[in-house]
């Protein structure tokens, strides 16, 4: 049950183990302990998480029904970042649908978003007042992301104030990573034309590393997550020079 509860949320706590299935947080320690030795978990203050891993793409609708409230919050305190007169990067993902939908509720004024995602153009084209820009290129189906060399030559000459990019993996040690070498390699040439990269995961994503990297994890200015996150790593990330901000 400890090791479902991993999968799902990427970190557990001992206390809370200990309420949900009334043990003692002696008894949590000792398995926590054991599952360790066996290589499941890495133990961490106050819990454990998953050991790195390079974990598999889910589809866009298998994310999208992970985790909503976590990234719902993560969403609006990102859109909350977006000040007028802005140029904007949006990239393709499940979190970052979340900004697009928080700035609706209260969009600021004389603002340019681009997007590499059609799920996001579709909305975005929506809010009054929005200038809507759409990088073009190959169409990945599982993502609707559009990436590829096409995408990237879109790119030459223009540079956003804010880029906010989603991930599948933020390590320490191999970067800010997603499953697709094709979209990695889109998402790092976008946060190169970005003044500011704000990476938006959710807890569950700590530890976890996938295929493509787009950044290190120094190379982000600031991280957005939720409360769930292990506090051990944030203080990691803030020690590398990065903003972290819980929503």
């Amino acid at each position: 049950m400890i090791l479902e509860e991993l999968r799902e949320r990427g970190v557990v706590r001992t206390a809370e183990l200990a309420r949900k299935y009334g043990v003692s947080p002696m008894t949590i320690r000792s398995d926590l302990a054991a599952l360790e030795g066996r290589g499941g978990l890495v133990r961490v203050h106050g819990g454990a998480m998953l050991r790195e891993q390079v974990a598999r793409e889910p589809s866009y609708y298998e994310k999208a029904a992970q985790n909503l409230d976590e990234k719902r919050r993560i969403g609006r305190r990102a859109a909350a970042l977006v000040e007028d007169g802005m140029a904007v990067f949006i990239g393709n993902g499940t979190t970052t649908i979340e900004i697009v939908r928080a700035l609706a509720e209260r969009p600021p004024v004389g603002i340019k978003v681009f997007t590499n995602a059609l799920t996001h153009a579709t909305e975005l084209a929506e809010i009054p007042g929005v200038e809507v820009y759409v990088i073009g290129g190959y169409l990945r189906g599982v993502s609707f992301a559009m990436v590829g060399p096409l995408a990237r030559q879109a790119l030459e000459g223009v540079y956003f104030d804010l880029a906010f990019l989603g991930a599948n993996g933020v390590s320490l040690e191999h970067g800010i990573t997603i499953p697709s070498l094709e979209e990695a390699e889109t998402a790092g040439e976008i946060a190169r034309h970005a003044l500011r990269l704000v990476v938006v995961a959710d807890h569950t994503k700590f530890g976890l590393v996938t295929l493509g990297k787009i950044a290190g994890v120094e190379d982000a200015d600031t991280v957005i997550t939720d409360p769930g996150a292990d506090p051990a790593f944030l203080d990691s990330l803030r020690e590398r020079g990065v903003e972290v901000v819980t929503a």
